[in-house]
């Protein structure tokens, strides 16, 4: 089994950490369990020298001290939607950077470059360029596909049916994705988006996949044959995202579709743009409800849940790296902990850290949902029978402020 996250950025994104560079990814990377891991923001000159500079170019593709990595970049088309392209090789990328160069003003400055192409032209070079190619965080609102167009089509014209991938974003997990039929043809990813290395960021969302091989290879033959399967997509519980629900982006005020359309999406609290939200977003596309075996694993990175655990307001204080980092060098890397590890073998280390990956693996969380560009919080009960009770008073509790 390979574990991978093929969205990430380099340095040069705006709002990135200046530690995204090869060597540091790669290192956190180990200790993620990502076997394999997409480059960013390749088309930038700066970071492509730095990439090819670094990364060892072997006979099955590109690594840096065990970590493969697979060259790739998400960019902005005119319609504000974003893709994400996987190239085979360097001399790939300066074809398609050719190709682009024209149609971009910041494509030497930015990592994540705007183009005035529609995704159907972008699409249409992707692929004539033998390059993988599919929609970033779909369903997110402002630059998701689905924000923008109601269908595939709508966005990739003719070249829809050469799409490669939907990568789901942290707002959707695979079953809320199968209610589209259009979707059925597409694998579905779910990558991190990560802009710094730590490991409450670099593989917080991941996939888990039989590859042919770990290079771009592998991943056409996942996307295109039937050689290789996605069993598991690993990620954050979508009522988690911060645009779940349907929401006032001032206030952060949560509505109904119902509701919000009542009001003419202005919010009644404060006078604010009510922004549609994933799930309602979801409900007015879907045409179906489909039976899928479950491949989504809502667990968010190991360092969030010592963060839970211990009452912290940040994965990165002392008290969480050190009880992490423990973990890590007694069992092996994060994704086999939280994905694997039997609980009684993780208790042995931390029992306290135990038991709440139990309880994350089974699902006994109480999610309140995000929405308005709050993410959602968790409640972690002791046991089902008080998870139950906590739903049952926040039901009480938590009664609609508008009524229809």
């Amino acid at each position: 089994m390979t574990d991978f996250d093929l969205h990430i950025h380099g340095k040069h994104s705006l709002g990135v950490s200046p530690d995204m560079e090869i060597p540091v990814i790669s290192g956190e990377a180990k200790k993620k369990g990502l076997d394999l891991v997409g480059t960013g923001d390749i088309l930038n000159p700066e970071w492509r020298k730095h990439v090819k500079d670094t990364l060892e170019h072997t006979e099955t593709g590109f690594e840096y001290q065990d970590v493969k990595f697979v060259l790739t970049v998400e960019v902005e088309d005119e319609d504000r939607v974003h893709h994400l392209i996987i190239f085979p090789d360097f001399e790939t990328v300066e074809n398609v950077y050719k190709a682009f160069e024209e149609f971009s003003s910041d494509i030497d400055s930015e990592g994540r470059p705007r183009l005035d192409l529609d995704g159907e032209e972008i699409a249409k070079i992707a692929k004539e360029n033998g390059c993988l190619i599919g929609p970033c965080h779909a369903f997110t609102p402002y630059t998701g596909i689905y924000g923008k167009k109601d269908s595939l089509k709508q966005c990739y014209g003719e070249q829809t049916s050469k799409l490669d991938f939907l990568e789901l974003g942290l707002s959707a997990d695979s079953k809320m994705a199968s209610k589209i039929s259009d979707h059925d043809d597409l694998v579905f990813l779910s990558n991190s988006d990560a802009h710094s290395p730590w490991p409450h960021r670099l593989g917080r969302e991941f996939n888990r996949a039989k590859l042919t091989e770990g290079n771009f290879t592998g991943l056409n033959d996942l996307f295109n044959t039937e050689q290789g399967e996605v069993t598991l997509n690993v990620g954050l519980n979508p009522k988690e995202g911060k645009y779940h629900c349907s929401g006032c982006n001032s206030c952060h005020q949560k509505y109904t579709l119902r509701q919000a359309k009542d009001f003419n999406w202005k919010c009644q609290e404060c006078s604010g743009k009510i922004k549609k939200g994933v799930k309602d977003r979801v409900k007015e596309l879907a045409d179906r409800e489909p039976e899928l075996e479950n491949r989504y694993l809502k667990l968010p990175p190991l360092a969030k849940i010592i963060q839970y655990m211990v009452g912290h307001a940040s994965p990165t204080t002392k008290t969480v790296e050190r009880k992490y980092e423990k973990l890590v060098e007694d069992l092996g890397a994060e994704a086999d902990i939280l994905v694997d590890r039997n609980i009684g073998r993780i208790a042995e280390v931390d029992n306290d850290v135990a038991e709440s990956i139990r309880k994350f693996r089974e699902d006994i969380i109480v999610m309140v949902p995000g929405g308005g560009g709050n993410y959602g919080e968790r409640i972690i009960p002791e046991d089902r029978e008080h998870m139950q009770d906590i739903k049952e008073r926040r039901n009480s509790e938590i009664q609609c402020r508008y009524k229809n």
